[in-house]
């Protein structure tokens, strides 16, 4: 089944919308690459200045130290929900616009004329290697740090236990969760294939 040709309006009104979906993709993209290059150095800074102290540490301080750990973990958390919501809000981006693409008439590989971004895209380098695999490792190290601060006075030993297991915990669920929007994307696909045929 033929596409019919757009008119020169729909055309137009087509390429605006598709290039605020491309605008909108590509600022989130960029805040969120932003955030993960700064996050993990500001937390490592800001760690490295609590815990290099040659005096020994007080017992008020180690309260302090604690609550500083407590509340840069609860911060990071925030940020970390907001990554998966910037995630999925760009897997829905994508999706809008391999749909344009698609009424544009858009290739999908080097060969076509017109190439479109989105449907054009790379998925992952090695079939796991992605925005949400960077974010799996990075905001799981930084919740795993400031989780260590937290609970390393009375124990330096179970604090080491709990940032692993507040790693190995995140990571799993950021994997978790790029596997369900790939699965989403998955049936989209079938079911793109399915109408077509």
């Amino acid at each position: 089944m033929s596409q019919e040709p757009l008119t020169n309006e729909q055309s137009a009104n087509l390429n605006a919308i598709y290039d605020e979906i491309c605008k909108s993709y590509h600022a989130i993209d960029d805040f969120r690459a932003k955030l993960l290059g700064l996050l993990p150095l500001a937390t490592a800074t800001g760690i490295f200045f609590l815990v290099d102290s040659p005096d020994p540490i007080r017992n008020e301080t180690k309260v302090l130290v604690t609550f500083i750990g407590i509340f840069g973990f609860m911060i990071t958390l925030g940020l970390f929900a907001y990554e998966l919501y910037g995630i999925n809000k760009c897997g829905g981006l994508i999706e809008a616009g391999q749909r344009l693409e698609e009424k544009m008439g858009f290739g999908k590989s080097e060969k076509d004329a017109l190439l479109g971004s989105f449907n054009a895209r790379r998925r992952a380098l090695l079939g796991v290697i992605n925005e949400p695999f960077a974010a799996a490792i990075i905001y799981p190290t930084v919740l795993a740090a400031w989780a260590f601060l937290a609970s390393h006075f009375p124990s330096p030993q179970q604090a080491v236990r709990t940032a692993l297991n507040v790693f190995l915990l995140f990571f799993f669920i950021t994997l978790i969760y790029d596997l369900v929007l790939r699965r989403h994307e998955l049936w989209e696909v079938l079911q793109n294939i399915r109408s077509k045929l």
